[in-house]
């Protein structure tokens, strides 16, 4: 059985062969054949996700399918990498959040996924946290802002939470299957819930804009 990372690779390149050989400078158009090919190619073949330890400053490139599901090889390895550093211990994180970073890392191809915080189980984390649960990563992408990272997520999904971290300079993200959506903006040490931010992420294109009296970003 070949390794994730492998198979997208070699897809990669047969679907580059496929699309180099179409109606390019006087290339014939692309057969049904060949597009139900690059269709049935992108639904069966992992995103290459790439991530960077911040705490301990380790590379690493895991293929992760767009459901959130992986092979068995894949499972332990990020199990592994996304284990509590305080303590050691290790839970597989929950798939609609790995989903959500596989969705990422296609959107921002290329681009290297910094993760701060994953699971934690540490002497003072609170027993509601979504990171105690294995549902929450602390990360930034270097080269995006974090405001993109934080209105696309709050547009794409339901039943998650993210939080923007302007001065620590991450973005929190959770699944919370069942749960209500919950924004914040963590300033002077506290959440600040039902920020601005994701009321205008939100609205309608056509919606007017009104802006608050409030502090920026709150």
């Amino acid at each position: 059985m070949l390794p994730a990372l492998l198979k997208l690779k070699l897809a990669t390149t047969a679907a580059v062969g496929v699309a180099a050989s179409s109606g390019g400078a006087g290339g014939a158009p692309v057969s049904v054949e060949a597009l139900a090919t690059l269709v049935v190619t992108r639904a069966t073949t992992p995103v290459e996700v790439r991530l960077f330890d911040e705490n301990l400053r380790v590379h690493a490139s895991v293929g992760i399918h767009r459901d959130g599901t992986m092979d068995e090889a894949t499972a332990a390895e990020v199990t592994r990498l996304f284990r509590c550093r305080q303590t050691n211990h290790a839970r597989p994180i929950a798939r609609r959040t790995l989903a959500m970073l596989a969705d990422l890392a296609e959107r921002y191809a290329g681009k290297t996924i910094e993760f701060v915080s994953v699971y934690r189980v540490q002497r003072g984390e609170s027993p509601t946290s979504p990171h105690r649960d294995a549902r929450a990563i602390d990360f930034r992408i270097r080269g995006v802002s974090l405001p993109e990272i934080r209105d696309y997520l709050w547009r794409a999904y339901s039943e998650v939470g993210i939080g923007w971290y302007p001065g620590e300079q991450f973005i929190h993200m959770d699944s919370r299957p069942t749960l209500h959506d919950t924004a914040w903006t963590f300033l002077n040490g506290e959440n600040h819930y039902h920020p601005y931010w994701a009321e205008a992420a939100r609205r309608p294109a056509s919606a007017p804009v009104v802006r608050p009296s409030r502090r920026p970003g709150v």
